[in-house]
């Protein structure tokens, strides 16, 4: 991309990881610890439980699973408040050079084909994740790009 001001990055050089913080639950040990916490998967909530690891506004990335070759669903989220996560989704917060809600956007958007290991069960390791390249541009472009992106959002949701 040619825009002024766009550079082109790692993801792992505008993220802070927090992968090592993630505990899965088997569904038997989430049976006696049910609760109000959303409890995120690969590709969203998949049970409600009493505590939670995270709190603040974090992005996810699906870290295995069929979906991350047919990109039938999203395989990044937005997850905010207090939370869960097992460990089938990477666990990123944005750092000074992002702003997390566009990285969302763009890593629904590009093809991480290239990334993707495995062919029974496809996987984006950690070392994949924060290989792939994209160009962002400044910090308050990404943020006013989001913003807008977010509205059309909610207006399509509507």
């Amino acid at each position: 991309m040619n825009c002024e001001g766009w550079k082109e990055y790692s993801i792992g050089d505008v993220v802070i990881n927090y992968d090592k913080l993630r505990k899965p639950l088997s569904s038997k040990a989430r049976e006696n610890f049910k609760g109000e916490y959303p409890y995120y998967g690969a590709q969203g909530i998949i049970d409600y439980v009493k505590e939670y690891i995270f709190d603040g506004q974090y992005l996810l990335i699906a870290e295995d699973g069929e979906n991350l070759k047919s990109k039938k669903q999203n395989i990044a989220q937005l997850a905010n408040g207090q939370f869960w996560v097992n460990n089938h989704a990477h666990i990123l917060k944005n750092n000074e050079l992002s702003d997390i809600r566009f990285l969302c956007y763009i890593l629904n958007a590009i093809d991480i084909a290239g990334y993707i290991t495995g062919s029974a069960q496809p996987k984006l390791s950690q070392y994949n994740l924060n290989s792939i390249k994209v160009t962002l541009p400044l910090l308050y472009e990404q943020k006013a790009i989001a913003a807008t992106l977010s509205c059309l959002d909610d207006k399509i949701e509507l």
